[in-house]
């Protein structure tokens, strides 16, 4: 992974998308890119999947959204991901501290992590060392 990995925030909530692009600035991470849903990160993947500069390292998935919640995006990502080659790790965040969604998020191997939002600093700071040790 590069120095400067590409960051993708999905996620439907402004004010979780603007402390996480101010913790990532604060990591060094400015490559970062936020979407309101789903279907245009998807579509992107779709249609890039051979070039590999364009897709992200790491996205940061918000569990609960309109049109397609994170575990749908999940199930659809699988479709592509075979012929991904590149490992983009997936962190799911959520405000739901239902158990039952985060039993669920351990059944997908391309979930990497788990976080109830907002994802403290300390938490977002070590995703991005390991990612950048990779």
């Amino acid at each position: 992974m590069s120095q400067n990995p590409l960051v993708w925030i999905i996620d439907d909530d402004d004010i979780s998308k603007y402390v996480m692009k101010r913790y990532l600035n604060q990591l060094m991470v400015t490559n970062v890119i936020d979407f309101p849903d789903s279907v245009q990160p998807l579509k992107i993947l779709q249609d890039n999947y051979n070039l590999t500069d364009k897709l992200p390292d790491i996205i940061f998935l918000d569990l609960h959204m309109p049109v397609l919640n994170g575990f749908d995006f999940i199930k659809d990502f699988q479709k592509v991901a075979p012929k991904i080659d590149k490992k983009i790790n997936i962190v799911m965040l959520t405000s739901s501290i239902n158990t039952e969604d985060v039993d669920y998020a351990k059944t997908f191997p391309e979930i990497t992590d788990y976080f109830i939002k907002p994802i403290k600093h300390r938490d977002l700071a070590r995703i991005i060392n390991v990612e950048l040790k990779q």
